[in-house]
């Protein structure tokens, strides 16, 4: 397509032609005004271009089961777009894939609960084994000599020995002074006094004899073992505590975490997978071109569809030169005239600048021009001449 001229141009041989036309009137001599400020250009081709817009494809391939829009649908950022097929088995994924992460966090609360129970266990272990070492160490030390008794209790039981040995004696008399046989009733009654108060006599010594006496050998023997297992518990369950304190079994406890892991891994590459079989809009637009039709399998990362917002859109330069650029300041104001609307004239200023030269022949950058008003009819696409005022040249 011809390059046009700039507007400054155009409207400078509009004013030529209208003074020709008239050149053959008489007309009085004008009187000469101040000349009209020189304003420097440069002048370039671009196009209009969105301000966001994006050419959408999906990460893996499959059938188009469900296309929901066409080519001008306006759509809501989220929006779904179209749908592979497949989605069930990709559910019933998902679904495996959460189940088996529920029960791995089971199983890891169970072995974080069981250690638990097993420290109250231990706990209360040693509180029974030391409370059975003090039992055993005091039954011990009251069975030897000099500690069975108080010097009272020693005192009441030889006492209980003299008294007992009184009542003996006056039993036998009793039963001495009765004579008759064994039948005799009186006789009777009197030997089973007497060997009552034998049986009191013969208890109250064997008091005192123990109360004063020791263990024999067997029984020292019996004090000490059961000492010496009382302590052995003791070890044992002091041990067994000092395993439940630095928590669960290391390899048992990373097992299981690492057991939790993949399967949450797998639940997140589930949920990936499923998520990468629709198209959702990433933003609100306008869907510009369809290039995909129902039942048709696409291609991992081919293009599917373009979505553009149409309502903010801007010209890019194509054909800038590195000299023209040199001159072109940021902020720098533009008039913009359109190939499709010859009547048009936009205004703008230069939002950026390419930082490097564009591919191609030639070189050339790419200069973004930012319109002050989008007028009605101008389309993604369209050509667009732009003049940019510049500083004069020194």
């Amino acid at each position: 397509m011809a390059r046009r001229p700039p507007a400054t141009l155009i409207l400078t041989a509009l004013a030529l032609g209208l003074a020709g036309c008239r050149a053959g009137a008489a007309q009085p001599t004008p009187t000469a005004g101040p000349p009209e400020a020189f304003v420097p250009i440069v002048s370039a081709t671009g196009q209009v271009v969105p301000d966001r817009w994006a050419t959408l494809s999906l990460p893996m391939g499959g059938v188009i089961e469900d296309l929901r829009v066409v080519e001008g649908d306006s759509v809501a950022q989220g929006e779904l777009l179209l749908r592979l097929s497949g989605r069930a088995q990709l559910e019933a994924a998902l679904a495996a894939a959460r189940v088996e992460q529920l029960a791995a966090q089971q199983a890891l609360d169970e072995i974080l609960a069981d250690h638990d129970l097993a420290r109250a266990q231990a706990q209360r272990d040693l509180a029974r084994a030391r409370d059975e070492l003090r039992k055993a160490e005091y039954n011990r030390s009251v069975q030897q000599e000099g500690h069975r008794a108080s010097q009272d209790t020693i005192r009441r039981a030889k006492a209980n020995i003299t008294l007992a040995q009184a009542r003996l004696d006056e039993a036998k008399d009793v039963y001495d002074s009765i004579g008759g046989s064994s039948d005799d009733p009186a006789k009777a009654q009197a030997l089973a006094a007497y060997l009552s108060a034998k049986a009191s006599l013969d208890a109250a010594r064997r008091a005192y004899n123990w109360y004063t006496g020791h263990p024999t050998e067997i029984q020292q023997a019996m004090l000490d073992a059961d000492v010496a297992v009382a302590e052995a518990m003791v070890t044992r369950a002091e041990r067994a505590w000092q395993d439940v304190q630095g928590g669960p079994d290391p390899d048992v406890l990373a097992m299981a975490r690492a057991r939790l892991e993949q399967a949450s891994a797998a639940v997140r590459a589930a949920q990936a997978a499923l998520r990468e079989s629709e198209l959702r809009a990433p933003f609100r637009g306008t869907i510009a071109a369809l290039y995909v039709r129902p039942n048709e399998w696409v291609a991992p990362g081919s293009p599917l569809l373009d979505l553009a917002d149409l309502t903010r859109l801007h010209v890019e330069t194509t054909d800038l030169s590195e000299i023209d650029v040199a001159r072109v300041r940021l902020g720098a104001p533009v008039a913009i005239t359109f190939d499709a609307l010859p009547e048009v004239v936009a205004h703008g200023r230069v939002a950026r600048l390419a930082p490097r030269a564009s591919p191609g022949s030639g070189v050339n950058y790419t200069a973004w021009i930012e319109l002050d008003q989008v007028p009605q009819g101008v389309l993604w696409g369209m050509t667009a001449f732009v003049d940019i005022e510049v500083e004069e040249e020194g």
